[in-house]
């Protein structure tokens, strides 16, 4: 019976080996293929929604903003935008010269001419109470037309119930007293009656010179209230 060499079985041992490596190496290569690839085909996906939502984020802004739902109001995109906002900016700057869109309340004014008291409706641009007092003042003084008149400064105007204080530069007391007492009279009904007629509750007006009361011995007495007579 021959005898089997040890040899012959390690070699044996050793081909067996070499051929079962590579078929492992095969069987471990086709596991890890499919994982490859999926790792790969997700990261694909994912891009792929990336760049799609991108574009389409891109064209329906862009949709937007040419029906004006989303574009600020001073955006520029181009020379029309530019031209539209130039065109704009000329419009608000000229309604308050043009009047246009500016609440105008009507004053009427009470003012000498010749030795009368006679009457006119004006319009003035609606401000506070005291600032169309003075608008209404400064008015009456104007169109009285008395030399030394266009002289004097209204300084200040407050009201205390039915009583608005006048406060006038010293000019006022010079003033009358070139106009005489009878012109005097007439000019300071005007006033009155101008604060009267126009801004309720006012019935009354005290005047002032140079925000201190006036001294008494002039052709009219300052240091009193002046209001018109009762009219029954």
């Amino acid at each position: 019976m021959a005898r089997r060499s040890p040899y012959r079985d390690e070699y044996e041992e050793m081909v067996e080996r070499q051929q079962r490596r590579p078929r492992r190496e095969r069987q471990e290569q086709k596991r890890g293929t499919p994982l490859l690839l999926k790792c790969f085909s997700w990261l694909g996906v994912i891009l792929l929604c990336f760049v799609l939502g991108y574009l389409g984020t891109n064209i329906l802004m862009e949709g937007l903003n040419k029906k004006l739902l989303l574009k600020p109001e001073n955006r520029v995109e181009g020379q029309a935008d530019l031209n539209a906002l130039e065109e704009a900016e000329r419009s608000r700057a000229a309604a308050p010269e043009s009047g246009e869109n500016v609440q105008q309340v009507g004053l009427m004014l009470y003012y000498v001419k010749g030795d009368t008291v006679v009457e006119e409706k004006r319009n003035f641009v609606a401000r506070t109470k005291e600032d169309n007092i003075k608008d209404a003042l400064n008015a009456v003084l104007s169109l009285s037309g008395v030399p030394g008149l266009e002289q004097v400064k209204l300084l200040h105007v407050f009201r205390n119930a039915e009583t608005a204080f006048l406060d006038l530069s010293s000019p006022f007391v010079s003033a009358l007293s070139s106009l005489g007492q009878r012109k005097s009279l007439l000019l300071l009904t005007g006033i009155v009656r101008t604060m009267q007629d126009n801004f309720s509750p006012v019935t009354q007006v005290r005047f002032l010179i140079d925000s201190k009361t006036p001294a008494s011995g002039g052709v009219v007495d300052l240091t009193v209230p002046w209001k018109m007579p009762s009219r029954s």
